[in-house]
């Protein structure tokens, strides 16, 4: 069952709960996975396959350390890292508001929903990949 219609068969006190505790949550389990990552993980990943080949950063090349800068609320950083990261949490905090405002009875969507939106969104991060290794860095 789709994610949306399952949160919505819960009472509203349950789903402002959720809610409430969401950010909390998220915020929480993003910290543990960077502590985990960092104390344990890092010394054993291997380095980006195209980056070493070719010396072109990938499309996910800067993630982990975009994630790390949002746990300490450095956007500036996250953005100079790799701009999906942050474009992913402005979607998920869009969705978060969505639910927030159902919860007042007059839903409205504030996230597009539209196929065309989502593969401009692919097309986009296509774009901003070879961007980001043909211009310099500032």
């Amino acid at each position: 069952m789709h994610l949306n219609r399952r949160f919505a068969q819960f009472s509203r006190r349950k789903r402002a709960v959720c809610l409430c505790v969401l950010p909390f949550a998220a915020f929480g389990i993003l910290y543990a996975l960077k502590i985990l990552y960092e104390n344990t993980l890092m010394q054993h990943m291997p380095p980006c396959f195209l980056r070493t080949l070719t010396g072109w950063l990938c499309p996910s090349c800067g993630m982990t350390h975009a994630v790390f800068a949002l746990t300490r609320l450095d956007l500036v950083t996250a953005l100079r890292e790799n701009l999906m990261i942050p474009l992913i949490a402005l979607f998920g905090l869009l969705w978060y508001l969505e639910q927030w405002i159902a919860l007042s009875g007059k839903p409205r969507r504030l996230l597009p929903r539209s196929r065309k939106f989502w593969i401009g969104v692919l097309i986009f991060w296509l774009i901003y990949t070879i961007l980001r290794n043909l211009l310099p860095t500032v």
